[in-house]
C-alpha cells in the first residue's frame, strides 16, 4: 500500500500541476475585442448665386445683378470667409459693388470678408454684395476721376473665393463670444 501511496501521490501531483497549468495559460491569454468607430464631421462649403446672368454690352452706368452666397453642404457648423478678386485690375477700377453687406460680414485688412455668424449644416450667408455697377467716372486717384468711356471697357471675371472652418464645441452649452468668427481663422493660420 505505501508502494501504491507513493506512485498515487506524485501521480495525483501531476495531474492537478496540469490542470491548473491549463486554467492558468487559459487565464492569463484570454483576450477580448472592442470596436469604436470614429467618424470625423466633413466642413464641405460651395459658393452658390442666384441666376447670375452676365449684362450683354458693358458700359458707363451699367448695372447687372450678382449675389454671392456661401452654403454648408457638410454635416458640422462652420464659419466661412471670402474674398472677392478680379480678373483684371483695371476692371476693379471702374467697378463699384452695389449692396455690400457690411452687417454679416466683416471686412478685415487681410482682403476677406468675415461672416460674423456660425453657419449650420443646410444653411447659407446672406449675399456679400448684390450687384456690380460700373462707374461713370473713375475714382480721383484712378486716372484722375475722368470719365470712363467704352474704349476702357474690357471681358473680366469677379471670383469669389470662399474657405471654411469648423465651429468648435463649447463646454456646457456656452454661447460663442462675440468675435469667435475671427479668433478662429487666427487659431487655424497659427496651425499652418
Amino acid at each position: 500500500m505505501k508502494k501504491n501511496l507513493k506512485i498515487l501521490i506524485p501521480t495525483a501531483c501531476l495531474i492537478l500541476a496540469g490542470a491548473s497549468f491549463g486554467v492558468t495559460y487559459a487565464y492569463l491569454i484570454a483576450n477580448d475585442t472592442a470596436v469604436n468607430e470614429f467618424s470625423v464631421g466633413e466642413n464641405d462649403i460651395d459658393i452658390v448665386e442666384d441666376s447670375f446672368v452676365p449684362p450683354e454690352k458693358l458700359g458707363p452706368t451699367v448695372t447687372f445683378d450678382k449675389n454671392p452666397k456661401i452654403s454648408n453642404n457638410g454635416d458640422v457648423s462652420c464659419f466661412v470667409r471670402a474674398r472677392i478678386d478680379f480678373s483684371d485690375s483695371e476692371a476693379e477700377k471702374f467697378c463699384e459693388l452695389v449692396g455690400l453687406n457690411t452687417t454679416e460680414w466683416d471686412h478685415r485688412d487681410d482682403g476677406y470678408y468675415y461672416y460674423k455668424a456660425a453657419l449650420d449644416p443646410g444653411d447659407e450667408t446672406q449675399a456679400l454684395f448684390t450687384q456690380v455697377h460700373i462707374k461713370e467716372k473713375y475714382d480721383a486717384e484712378d486716372y484722375g476721376g475722368r470719365d470712363v468711356n467704352e474704349t476702357d471697357m474690357i471681358d473680366f471675371d469677379i471670383m469669389v473665393y470662399a474657405e471654411s472652418c469648423q465651429h468648435p464645441d463649447h463646454a456646457d452649452g456656452a454661447s460663442c463670444p462675440d468675435d469667435e468668427y475671427l479668433t478662429v481663422w487666427e487659431k487655424e493660420e497659427t496651425k499652418a
